[in-house]
């Protein structure tokens, strides 16, 4: 059997046991990433556990460590009480679209894990002191989802956009490349409507799937209002005023540092792995935080899920399944006979489905140089269809190991079905708008 169609299998049964929910969500990534290099020659041994070394992972890991330090010397629970008596966090809906909104804004210039990394504590210490009226897991999700949509709405705002552009500058006329803010275009109509949805149906629906009156609601959720007041009684008490200064201090360090990242000078010295690392170090090192209470009670399952799942997505790509998933899709709908409005509309489908199962820098690389071949055999610019595959690449918001950002608020309880429910709707949606803007405003 072809390389292609085993990987194209193997992700459809790690998809299935990540819905079936009765392994832990580390050894399906690690049996998924396993299989892949077993049965995919193409592919690299090593590719079973490069995603350690890749920034995502020890970003998350040294901003866990710097939020456990804001909860830990309790300067957490005097910024949530400032927060959470504010007209902002009045109540919970109302919260959901202002961290949403603000989500959004800020991953359109500078990296969407960090904004996640800063605003998970913020939200779990506004739940913790809301008296039950705001939830951590209602809110963490749609800013993670947020983060992942504003990273679409710039050039800089992520990785995928800039695979995409790097595709089309090796092309002879096209050497500029894509500008700043040209996916804006399409991405600014989809932000604002996801914040209208969170807003709307997509409250109930949050309501609906994650059953917040449930006994089981907060399973595994380490932003929990339990697990927070839990660190509060046991640390707090004794932590010196001068360590909470200084955990507060390194996160806003890790904040400056994020947005600089993305800038030169800076960006030939920081990424946000070393950021996060950076974080870390600072709260180990002056004691903000113990060594053995820092790592003792990070979640670990999480962690090794993250380091061995994007296996899975190199399988894909390196076999050629996904190229052969692309290519019998575009196939289907006419390829270069096709109308361009089809095109586009099929396009724009075909990366955002692939997104959410593949890497979305493979995703982006792997389609953008068939879709300039279609838009050159018809005599069209290929640039509209590589922003359209720039910011569906980033729609990954429909599956656990979409992105490193669902990944990253995994520790907050969510399960593989959640992203399904709730990001499924979400996607759908969001597919439609880009597709209508992108053929009123991009031809």
């Amino acid at each position: 059997m072809d390389s292609s169609i085993i990987s194209i299998i193997i992700v459809l049964i790690t998809m299935g046991l990540f819905v079936w929910n009765r392994l832990p969500i580390s050894v399906v990534a690690i049996l998924g990433s396993v299989a892949m290099a077993m049965f995919i020659p193409e592919m690299e041994l090593s590719a079973v556990y490069s995603g350690f070394s890749a920034t995502g992972w020890p970003m998350v890991v040294g901003m866990c460590v710097v939020s456990a330090a804001l909860f830990e010397t309790g300067i957490a629970r005097k910024i949530g009480e400032k927060i959470g008596n504010s007209f902002l966090a009045k109540t919970e809906r109302r919260f959901i679209v202002t961290v949403s909104a603000v989500c959004s804004l800020m991953s359109a210039f500078m990296s969407n894990n960090g904004t996640v990394a800063i605003w998970m504590p913020i939200i779990a210490i506004v739940a913790a002191n809301s008296c039950g009226k705001i939830r951590s897991k209602m809110v963490i999700f749609p800013a993670g989802t947020a983060a992942v949509i504003g990273g679409a709405c710039s050039l800089i705002g992520s990785t995928s956009q800039l695979a995409a552009n790097s595709v089309l500058q090796g092309y002879a006329g096209y050497e500029e490349g894509m500008g700043m803010f040209d996916m804006t275009k399409i991405m600014f109509p989809a932000a604002v409507v996801q914040i209208i949805f969170w807003g709307t149906i997509g409250y109930k629906l949050l309501d609906k799937v994650l059953k917040p009156n449930s006994p089981d609601f907060d399973k595994g959720n380490m932003y929990s209002v339990a697990e927070i007041h839990k660190l509060e009684k046991e640390q707090e008490s004794d932590a010196p005023a001068w360590k909470g200064y200084v955990a507060l201090g390194t996160m806003i360090l890790c904040i400056v540092l994020f947005v600089l990242s993305g800038f030169q000078p800076f960006k030939s010295y920081f990424n946000i792995g070393t950021i996060g690392l950076i974080g870390a170090a600072i709260v180990l090192g002056t004691g903000c935080i113990s060594i053995k209470k820092a790592y003792s009670d990070l979640p670990w399952d999480v962690f090794v899920c993250i380091g061995t799942i994007s296996g899975i997505g190199t399988g894909l790509d390196v076999s050629g399944g996904g190229a052969l998933i692309a290519n019998a899709v575009l196939n289907l709908f006419g390829g270069k006979n096709a109308s361009v409005v089809l095109l586009t509309v099929v396009i724009a489908v075909l990366t955002s489905v692939l997104t959410n199962i593949m890497s979305n820098n493979a995703t982006a690389a792997m389609l953008t140089p068939i879709c300039i071949a279609i838009a050159l055999s018809l005599g069209i610019s290929p640039i509209p269809w590589v922003i359209v595959i720039g910011a569906c690449s980033n729609l990954a918001i429909a599956t656990s190991f979409g992105t490193a950002v669902n990944m990253q608020i995994l520790p907050a309880g969510y399960k593989f079905s959640d992203f399904v429910k709730i990001g499924g709707p979400l996607l759908i949606i969001l597919i439609a708008v880009v597709s209508i803007c992108s053929v009123a405003f991009l031809f």
